[in-house]
């Protein structure tokens, strides 16, 4: 049975689950969550295994924001331990440091050369995770890393009733089409995608993945129903943006999640880093990047908080 640490700061509450990939499983303010939830997450167990492939990744899946490492995407068939989005994406993390307003946590590959710390922090209507990775081998190691923040729930509810999510992002960006498994299209002779597809997001579009490469300004608003999601970060070039409307019939979907993705990233596709082209952690080097993640209501036609 999974133990989850509460974390509240004024009206705004976390719930991180260490067990879990320290995935933040709850992001409340004033008692409404803006994070998706599965409906099978009553039954979601920690487990002593990474998942091999992804159907049993989802399947053990809760929603919420948590990190895919040390690589994302499917495992390479040259794997000798097989994990979807990561070995520590639904791994044990250990507690190192807990306070009123954050908590640290600390996970380590099984072979000793990939370790991962990574802060959450909270203050009003703000959520903030600070994550280092450091490579402890003697050779350099191909590294993916995404940031699997998935919005949802009440957030996302006016959805179910014809709303649409209106997503802004850096104008320098530049838009990766990708078909579902994350793979880039360029080349399959797709046809084209009127620029408002990725802009103005609904129940009558079809499941999609794109991503967002090497945004000048990196921050991403979602707009629904008067409600603003902005998610900023530094240390990752890209994000992947990931679209699931209630559209996939397949189990365990079964035409019943209502999930947005918005996920920094250092990789502009989702089949992750590898040993051909990277990107890479030299060995002995430690990166750092920040995400964070805020709620305010629209005021004026603005994206700006209100004072």
């Amino acid at each position: 049975m999974a133990t989850s640490v509460t974390l509240l700061v004024g009206d705004s509450q976390l719930e991180i689950i260490p067990q879990e990939g320290a995935v933040l499983a709850d992001f409340q303010i004033n008692g409404m969550s803006f994070l998706a939830q599965t409906p099978w997450s009553a039954t979601v167990q920690p487990s002593p295994l990474p998942a091999a492939d992804e159907r049993a990744w989802v399947e053990n899946w809760r929603g919420g924001w948590q990190l895919c490492a040390p690589n994302t995407g499917s495992a390479t068939e040259q794997s000798a331990e097989p994990a979807f989005h990561g070995a520590a994406s639904q791994a044990n993390w250990a507690i190192t440091e807990v306070n009123p307003d954050s908590l640290t946590l600390n996970w380590i590959d099984s072979r000793g050369e990939i370790e991962l710390s990574r802060r959450w922090s909270v203050s009003a209507g703000v959520v903030t995770a600070e994550t280092t990775a450091t490579n402890h081998s003697a050779n350099r190691k191909a590294v993916g890393f995404a940031e699997h923040l998935i919005l949802g729930s009440d957030f996302l509810q006016p959805l179910r009733h014809g709303a649409v999510a209106n997503l802004s992002f850096c104008p320098t960006s530049t838009i990766v089409e990708l078909d579902y498994s994350g793979a880039p299209l360029e080349g399959k002779g797709q046809p084209s995608v009127p620029a408002l597809e990725f802009s103005q997001l609904s129940v009558a579009q079809p499941a999609k993945v794109f991503a967002l490469s090497s945004p000048k300004n990196k921050s991403i608003s979602v707009e629904v129903a008067g409600w603003v999601a902005r998610i900023d970060w530094e240390g990752l070039d890209h994000a992947l943006i990931w679209q699931e409307f209630a559209t996939s019939t397949e189990a365990p979907w079964n035409s019943q999640v209502y999930a947005l993705g918005i996920e920094p990233t250092n990789v502009a596709h989702g089949l992750g880093a590898n040993d051909s082209v990277g990107p890479f952690l030299a060995a002995g080097e430690t990166i750092s990047w920040t995400t964070s993640l805020q709620f305010f209501r629209k005021v004026d036609e603005s994206l700006e908080p209100a004072a």
